[in-house]
């Protein structure tokens, strides 16, 4: 058996160890490493740093003697943290230190670089770290592991095959919503994001069967006594038949839930199927309200299409949740007023807009290091400084308008989507069986009176 202490780090760089300024999202990701690695004999334990950001704790728990200390890192300011870790890590245990997640997928050997790192696991890594773990316990060696530091990755992992995640690995009721995944990957090719088929870094988007989602719902509904949660697959309806299969079986449950879909899928027909099912909102990407941007960024969606998805949901009676972005290479400010204008006009029910930041190795990052428009950083703390914590601030300038222009639309932007609307939010919330958490609703209110 080998022990292995699974981090989450802090989403944003912890100046107060008293205090977390953010509400916990649900580290769905170890929650699988760790329930494949537990399948598998092992003792795992995860600590999640937004809701315990101790140093002098994290050095009690690793009195425990730890073989490996597996770090969960993307490309943010949460790099900060889990460069704390690591060197917490190294300097109070012997345990070896493996990092994985998207940033050390996409930047291998520049993480490799840094002296607090032992190893790195790209891609998905339920198979890689039990494969890791097992030739340990046995005193072989692990550099020919596919996955693993520069090795070219293996297979993905068959998602229908992996045991139902074991929850009890972490304190759930420690976390404001309840995470639940049926498919892992997507199949569209939008240029700005990682996880999209456009994307050289992820693996072929693929689903949970329709029997195999109602039964990991179900077990997961009854086991822990949850009424709401939220699907987090990035298209969710992307199956219409299975929606359609499952709305009967969920129906049946009187379970509520949230997910994320495209405005082409929001058709009457489907989104009538996901509110039968207890979906009571839907979180669409519009990101913007010029075509041109939208084909520039391969959205594979319409102005047109985008409206009437708004449209649909109220319809049906579902909470629409929108989001936008602003500043984009090529942008004019002729377009950021469309989508000023596209907001006013659908009147989404919630939602926010962001700034846009270039992610590593997506096609608009290329795009943006082609053009010289960004200098690609060197190390890992370089990029930890590259990012603000939730895309509030230009800090990687890609296009001609000033920005104090950028920043005035997109406060613009956020006080229209949320105009008048923070109590309906609430009680939207509410009346679904969800309490939004007192942090965000500050955070919204300060957004609301201009201040940041």
């Amino acid at each position: 058996m080998v022990k292995i202490l699974l981090i989450q780090p802090s989403e944003f760089k912890i100046l107060n160890e008293k205090k977390v300024d953010n509400a916990a999202s649900m580290p769905i990701g170890l929650i699988y490493i760790g329930s494949y690695l537990k399948n598998n004999g092992h003792h795992v334990k995860i600590l999640d740093r937004n809701l315990y950001p101790s140093n002098e704790l994290l050095k009690n728990i690793l009195k425990a003697g730890y073989d490996f200390v597996g770090i969960s890192t993307f490309t943010s300011q949460m790099l900060h943290d889990a460069l704390e870790v690591s060197k917490i890590t190294k300097e109070n245990s012997n345990s070896i230190v493996i990092w994985g997640g998207l940033h050390p997928t996409i930047m291998p050997k520049q993480t490799l670089e840094n002296p607090y790192i032992d190893h790195v696991v790209k891609g998905e890594g339920e198979e890689i770290i039990v494969e890791m773990a097992k030739l340990y316990e046995e005193g072989k060696s692990l550099k020919k592991i596919k996955g693993i530091d520069l090795n070219p990755l293996g297979n993905p992992p068959d998602i229908n095959k992996m045991p139902i995640p074991d929850y009890d690995l972490i304190e759930t009721k420690k976390y404001n919503n309840f995470f639940i995944s049926t498919s892992r990957g997507c199949p569209y090719k939008c240029t700005f994001c990682y996880n999209s088929s456009g994307c050289d870094i992820v693996k072929p988007y693929r689903n949970l069967t329709y029997e195999n989602s109602v039964k990991l719902i179900e077990y997961l509904a009854t086991k822990y006594k949850k009424r709401t949660f939220t699907i987090i697959d990035d298209n969710f309806p992307s199956d219409r038949e299975k929606i359609k299969k499952m709305s009967f079986e969920l129906k049946k449950m009187g379970l509520k839930f949230d997910a994320l879909s495209r405005a082409n899928y929001c058709d009457l027909e489907t989104l009538s199927y996901m509110k039968k099912a207890g979906c009571w909102q839907v979180q669409i990407g519009v990101e913007s309200g010029s075509q041109r941007i939208l084909n520039f960024i391969k959205k594979g969606t319409s102005v047109e299409m985008n409206a009437n998805a708004i449209k649909n949901c109220k319809k049906v009676g579902i909470v629409v949740h929108t989001a936008f972005m602003l500043g984009l290479p090529t942008e004019t400010i002729e377009e950021i007023k469309m989508t000023l204008n596209f907001i006013k006009k659908t009147k989404p029910d919630l939602g926010g807009a962001g700034i846009f930041q270039p992610l590593p190795k997506t096609k608009l990052w290329d795009y943006c290091i082609e053009k010289k428009l960004i200098k690609e950083p060197q190390s890992v703390e370089e990029w930890a400084n590259a990012y603000p914590p939730i895309f509030n601030q230009v800090k990687m300038k890609v296009n001609s308008i000033s920005e104090k222009t950028i920043m005035h639309y997109y406060r613009e932007m956020n006080k229209e989507i949320n105009k008048r609307r923070y109590l309906k939010k609430i009680i939207l919330y509410a009346k679904n069986g969800r309490i939004p958490d007192y942090r965000r609703v500050l955070s919204s209110i300060k957004q609301l009176i201009g201040i940041n």
